[in-house]
């Protein structure tokens, strides 16, 4: 079945014209319609959408993918995967400001070894019995 518009080339019932490309799922455009209020970073106050998010250097290619399946199919909402954006973006954000942990600022750190050699501890010797108390 052809439907015919005066101005245009004929177009098939399924709704394609020749040269047009394929229609974007949905839920892409949904994410790309989407605006979320940024308060951290290069995108701090400003409004950007969810798309642009995800597909910015916040947000890791591995990460991304997931997201996008999990949306795409159902598994999250709109608003879970606003969530774990922004939360992405804001502790990704928070983690480069505070810059990398050096070893000695981390309590979790062994203690160095001096330069010429091992740390020598000193041997443990009996003390000499005090007077504490006279009988």
């Amino acid at each position: 079945v052809t439907v015919k518009n005066s101005n245009k080339d004929p177009v098939t019932a399924a709704g394609q014209e020749g040269d047009d490309p394929p229609k974007e799922e949905p839920w892409k455009t949904t994410l790309k319609t989407t605006m979320v209020h940024v308060e951290v970073g290069e995108f701090r106050g400003h409004e950007i959408s969810l798309w642009d998010l995800l597909h910015s250097r916040y947000i890791p290619e591995e990460s991304r993918k997931e997201l996008l399946e999990a949306y795409g199919g159902g598994v999250l909402t709109l608003e879970q995967v606003k969530s774990v954006v922004t939360t992405i973006v804001t502790r990704t954000e928070a983690a480069e400001r505070a810059g990398p942990v050096e070893p000695e600022d981390d309590p979790r750190a062994e203690p160095e070894e001096p330069e010429d050699g091992p740390r020598v501890e000193p041997e443990a010797t009996e003390a000499e019995p005090t007077p504490l108390q006279r009988d």
